[in-house]
């Protein structure tokens, strides 16, 4: 990806930003409902920073917004990765204390979480991994 197609993306993801919940609960975009029934949700992260979307109407908007608050968050933008994503349905991210982490997807946020956790510890047996963010995104 060139530097100006980042840049449009980067610039797309913020104005879907600009339209949210200031207090950082959920991102969501400005359009009052998701075309076809769809209602996606994304989870982003890198070492020891995340950012999550929900409520989008495709995939790709849902993993750019999760991109752009997880690179806000760390400070370094195009460094976030999608960890998962998720439609009419609840994702987690479970990190371990050596930058081991785990995801994914189920009916109910705690769910997900437990697997997620779960996950996380197949790679490190010895320590519990801790859930950082378990988002729903109905439809």
């Amino acid at each position: 990806m060139n530097l100006h197609s980042y840049a449009v993306r980067v610039l797309g993801a913020l104005a879907l930003l600009a339209c949210c919940d200031p207090s950082g609960i959920a991102v969501r975009p400005a359009h009052a409902e998701p075309s076809r029934g769809e209602s996606w949700g994304a989870i982003a992260s890198i070492e020891g920073w995340y950012g999550y979307a929900v409520n989008f109407p495709s995939r790709g908007a849902a993993e750019l917004a999760a991109r752009a608050r997880c690179d806000r968050a760390a400070g370094r933008p195009g460094t976030c990765v999608v960890r998962t994503y998720f439609d009419r349905s609840c994702g987690a991210l479970a990190k371990g204390n050596y930058g081991e982490w785990g995801t994914a997807v189920a009916a109910t946020p705690n769910e997900a979480g437990k697997v997620a956790a779960g996950q996380c510890e197949t790679h490190l047996p010895t320590e519990p991994c801790k859930v950082v963010v378990s988002v729903c995104s109905p439809g």
